[in-house]
């Protein structure tokens, strides 16, 4: 029986396309790959999930190592965090989950500059009852390591968890933890893809069940 579900946040409960992001900045296709990989996909990035660069330490780091391209690589991740957005659908989705009792989470690779303004930002996060962000413990997906220690911290059994994440890996490592999984492939689809389970059919059914009772009655 699923009691819990966890998300991703990246293109689960905000949007995250870093190449659209980029191609704000630079027109040319080629050229908006190759910032996208050197900013976004690099292993200094990856040092802002793990938490031991900072922001401005990573944008120091990638343009130390392409000098050429340092002007760009600035004005691209300067404000890089106006590409997260929030799904308003998917807000939704968490509060009828939690009105309904269920244990909603977030599981999620990120740095603590976007989780900062994401967390301060946008309403869904309210609604969670907790969460592991990477940077804060060190590990990131798709270790089994953050999974297991989603588990250990908040007492709960795989089994009774589906994960929800728009990479593979991501989904097959926490499927090997034990956990149901879901791979996201597409924002909006998030409360379809949860509805294949019975027990979260039926949790988000439950809303609209008593609206429709309230209308009823008056």
């Amino acid at each position: 029986m699923i009691k819990n579900v966890v998300l991703d946040i990246g293109n689960v409960l905000v949007t995250y396309y870093p190449d659209i992001y980029v191609s704000q900045f630079i027109t040319k296709k080629g050229e908006i790959d190759y910032y996208t990989n050197i900013c976004f996909k690099s292993a200094e990035w990856r040092c802002g999930d793990l938490g031991t660069k900072s922001r401005g330490e990573i944008i120091d780091a990638i343009c130390e190592k392409y000098p050429e391209d340092a002007a760009n690589v600035r004005m691209i991740m300067e404000n890089c965090d106006d590409m997260l957005r929030v799904s308003k659908k998917n807000t939704e989705v968490v509060k009828r989950l939690k009105a309904a009792g269920v244990g909603v989470y977030f599981l999620s690779n990120t740095t603590d500059h976007a989780f900062e303004h994401m967390s301060s930002t946008y309403e869904v996060f309210s609604y969670l009852d907790g969460g592991i962000a990477s940077y804060r413990e060190g590990v990131a997906k798709p270790s089994a390591e953050i999974f297991e220690l989603y588990l250990s911290r908040y007492g709960k059994r795989a089994e009774e968890c589906v994960f929800v994440d728009d990479m593979p890996q991501n989904v097959e490592s926490a499927r090997a933890v034990g956990f149901n999984g879901i791979i996201r492939k597409n924002i909006d689809d998030l409360e379809d893809e949860l509805c294949r389970s019975p027990e979260l059919a039926e949790a988000l059914n439950k809303k609209d069940e008593k609206s429709r009772k309230a209308v009823e009655i008056f």
